[in-house]
């Protein structure tokens, strides 16, 4: 069952997510976080007949070398478009880039040892699915994760503990 929560800070911040009940609570946690170091997390919300579930850690999962970030594993049950959304992912959520091109996509994908073939084929599905968007042409194309897509590799993640 997928829920939806948008929270708006007094600050001025704001938070939306849609998706299972760990997920939104997990990435709460994470946005009341930034917005307060100091803080506490809220635990209220969480339901006691639910074991909450810990959130990836995505630096375990990848790592920044030669300038690119790769999956630390080849996973024998990850195919290379669910790879290429959890390099979307991680690049957003450690290196905070909203848009990753093609070509270092590509290149991402190859160094974590899986064989992408063509990234826009690899990801039209993705891309139907509203996972990622794309945006340019040819050699100009960049992918850009959705809230939708960054759930899916949450979700990816987790089963990869």
């Amino acid at each position: 069952m997928n829920l939806k929560l948008r929270i708006k800070h007094p600050s001025g911040a704001e938070f939306e997510a849609e998706g299972p009940v760990e997920f939104i609570q997990t990435e709460k946690e994470g946005f009341l976080s930034r917005l307060n170091p100091g803080a506490e997390p809220d635990r209220q919300a969480k339901n006691t007949a639910e074991q909450p579930q810990e959130r990836p850690d995505w630096s375990a999962l990848a790592e920044t070398g030669n300038g690119a970030l790769t999956l630390k594993n080849k996973h024998p049950q990850l195919k290379a478009g669910e790879a290429a959304l959890l390099i979307l992912a991680s690049e957003r959520q450690l290196n905070g880039a909203q848009e990753v091109g093609a070509l270092a996509l590509s290149k991402a994908i190859k160094a974590s040892g899986y064989v992408p073939g063509r990234i826009d084929r690899l990801l039209a599905k993705a891309h139907r699915e509203g996972l990622v968007k794309a945006s340019g042409t040819k050699r100009n194309r960049t992918y850009n994760i959705t809230d939708k897509g960054l759930e899916r590799a949450w979700l990816e993640a987790r089963k990869l503990k």
